[in-house]
């Protein structure tokens, strides 16, 4: 897949995270002398990819009850949440965010 160029990509709006990783999201933007939305971006990029192999697996795992290959779910999940929701939740639904607050989401 070919990366579009930075003004086509959609952009990602996020909250300011919990006031101790966001002290941690400040020295660590400091000491590499990136403003804080960079680093921020560049963190959860890392961890992505410190977590790939683990979210490819789940992607793999829940492809094969949908008779997809991974990758394709993983587009899906993509290109189109609602229709990927639809397809899981038939088979095995795969987290119910209505069970607990997250501490990452608005309330």
């Amino acid at each position: 897949m070919t990366e579009k160029p930075l003004e086509e990509r959609a952009q990602l709006s996020i909250n300011t995270p919990p006031e101790y990783e966001m002290k941690l999201l400040n020295a660590m933007a400091f000491f590499l002398g990136r403003n804080v939305e960079a680093q921020a971006t560049a963190a959860l990029a890392m961890y992505l990819r410190q977590n790939c192999d683990r979210l490819l697996t789940q992607c793999e795992f829940y492809a094969r009850k949908a008779n997809l290959d991974k990758y394709e779910l993983l587009d899906l999940i993509t290109e189109d949440r609602d229709r990927a929701v639809l397809l899981l939740d038939k088979m095995a639904p795969v987290h119910h965010p209505d069970d607990i607050h997250d501490v990452f989401e608005t309330l």
